[in-house]
């Protein structure tokens, strides 16, 4: 494995930079490497300049897709052949960074719906999610073109996942203070026959781990790692 046979990777990140870090860990722990040469290229730009996207969907402040495209092409220019962007959000303006580069960006949100589509689930998945992803309905389009239905969170509960999502931006993860909330709201649709929740905010699967409730976690950014893995490594 390794050599000219690898493509190089670009993660257009800064959205946040944890989730950034996040995906560029899981492509390391994803590859089957037995030595440093083994390990794929990947070239991080890490922009946390990029406007909003949550806010530019829900209130209509200044679009992000100007920064997204530029990230892109900055990526492309400094000789990345594969693209990947860990922001579930951000791929509201997939169709218009993929237009403006000439070389694939992996959908994260398409990628995890195929995942989960080819394994058998026999409960109700719950997406845990920004506003902006739910109400674009990025999820729940590409999971109806699977036949897979979503749990999408009642406002109140939604608000709950929101400010979690905030608290983990400020680096609030083993502290974030609405842990115990998350937990509640899982265990009411566990009570009600759900048993997945969907990490679809890239925030949500670094909080994973220090959630209490036992349930099957879906982590869209692990499973962008181990497509990564499949699709760089000719």
């Amino acid at each position: 494995m390794g050599g000219d046979n690898v493509l190089t990777v670009g993660i257009l990140g800064g959205m946040g930079p944890m989730a950034t870090v996040d995906l560029f860990a899981k492509i390391v722990e994803c590859t089957p490497a037995t030595c440093d040469q083994d390990h794929i290229k990947i070239i991080v730009y890490n922009n946390p300049q990029i406007p909003s996207r949550i806010e530019a969907i829900l209130n209509g402040s200044r679009s992000p897709a100007g920064k997204l495209i530029d990230s892109a092409r900055f990526l492309e220019n400094a000789g990345a052949n594969l693209l990947v962007m860990p922001c579930n959000t951000a791929h509201y303006w997939y169709q218009d960074i993929q237009a403006a580069v000439t070389i694939k960006l992996i959908n994260m949100i398409e990628n995890t719906a195929n995942a989960v589509a080819s394994q058998e689930n026999s409960g109700d998945i719950v997406l845990f999610a920004s506003a902006g992803t739910v109400q674009t309905a990025l999820y729940q389009k590409a999971f109806l073109a699977k036949n897979i239905s979503l749990l999408i969170p009642k406002p109140d509960e939604q608000q709950i996942i929101s400010l979690a999502i905030t608290a983990a931006k400020a680096g609030q993860l083993e502290n974030n203070p609405y842990l115990g909330q998350l937990d509640e709201i899982m265990f009411a649709y566990q009570q009600a026959g759900a048993n997945s929740v969907i990490g679809g905010c890239t925030e949500i699967p670094l909080l994973f781990k220090y959630s209490n409730r036992e349930c099957c976690q879906i982590d869209p950014t692990r499973l962008l790692a181990q497509e990564v893995v499949r699709q760089a490594i000719l």
